[in-house]
């Protein structure tokens, strides 16, 4: 801990400290001066950089530069110091136990978004010629058993009202199952848009939210082009060239080479004849493949 004399603007005189990753400047008031009141506290995460000019030390927090004059010039350099090996400790966070919770994590719910991909489309997939509502049924409760199993982090974020959906497959009304389906699919994608990680310092590791979200988005996007194939959507071809996209720009991103080829000779697959339903399977294990490395290491 150091802690020096210094002096903040109109707050007055006082001491200036670092402890505990913690930057404070207090005042001491009452007749005696035995009462000391903390007119300053930033937290090492909220500081952005430390400077030195003479007897000025200039802290940059949230975007905001407070200014302290130093009583004795030698100890500005001290306190400068001991913050900057602070914040470089902390930029390290990323690859020890806190950067592998947070990849732990952030697995979970990229996977856990795909399955919920998976299912709703399965059930739009389903609606098609005679619908089997036991197996509709199914794929519902199986759904609904994948949000629950988010990580525990994210569980009380995610809002998807199974509700309507589960009475609409009651009814056995198809338009409508699709309607919900839809929602669902909606719900989700607000919800992973909504997310964000306070630690900045984890937001520079790949892969991370940003890209979670993305990963979500281009697995959204091949199971609509395959549901697009089944019901025989002409916007098709668009899609398919806007996934390769995608996908070019995700490796770029995170740096990560994606077999993007390997995933458009299956997309081109479904052009067969054959059963799609089993090709739509074959799609998806060819493009979880691609990730697997990525979010088990």
């Amino acid at each position: 801990m150091t802690t020096v004399k210094a002096k903040l603007g109109n707050r007055g005189s006082g001491m200036l400290e670092f402890v505990d990753n913690t930057l404070k400047f207090y005042v001491e008031k009452g007749r005696f001066k035995k009462q000391s009141e903390i007119v300053r506290e930033i937290p090492l995460a909220d500081i952005e950089k430390v400077t030195v000019e003479g007897k000025e030390f200039s802290v940059t927090w949230k975007g905001v530069a407070d200014v302290f004059v130093i009583e004795k010039g030698e100890s500005v350099n001290t306190i400068c110091e001991e913050i900057n090996l602070a914040l470089s400790v902390q930029a390290e966070v990323p690859k020890n136990e806190v950067f592998n919770q947070e990849c732990s994590k952030l697995a979970n719910l990229v996977k856990g978004a795909w399955d919920v991909s998976d299912a709703m489309f399965d059930i739009l997939m389903h609606l098609q010629g005679q619908v089997n509502w036991n197996r509709q049924e199914t794929t519902l409760k199986r759904s609904q058993e994948i949000v629950e199993n988010f990580p525990s982090q994210h569980a009380s974020m995610v809002e998807l009202d199974f509700t309507r959906l589960t009475s609409t497959i009651k009814t056995r009304s198809p338009e409508e199952v699709a309607k919900e389906a839809y929602n669902i699919l909606k719900s989700l994608n607000g919800y992973l848009n909504d997310l964000s990680l306070s630690n900045l310092a984890l937001n520079k590791i790949h892969p991370n939210y940003d890209d979670a979200k993305q990963m979500a988005l281009v697995y959204y996007t091949l199971n609509d082009i395959m549901f697009g194939t089944i019901v025989g959507d002409k916007e098709i071809a668009k899609e398919k060239n806007e996934l390769l996209e995608m996908l070019a720009e995700l490796s770029k991103t995170m740096e990560y080479k994606i077999d993007i080829e390997g995933i458009k000779r299956a997309v081109d697959s479904l052009d067969n004849e054959e059963n799609k339903e089993r090709l739509v399977e074959e799609n998806r294990v060819v493009f979880r493949q691609q990730f697997e490395d990525l979010l088990t290491e």
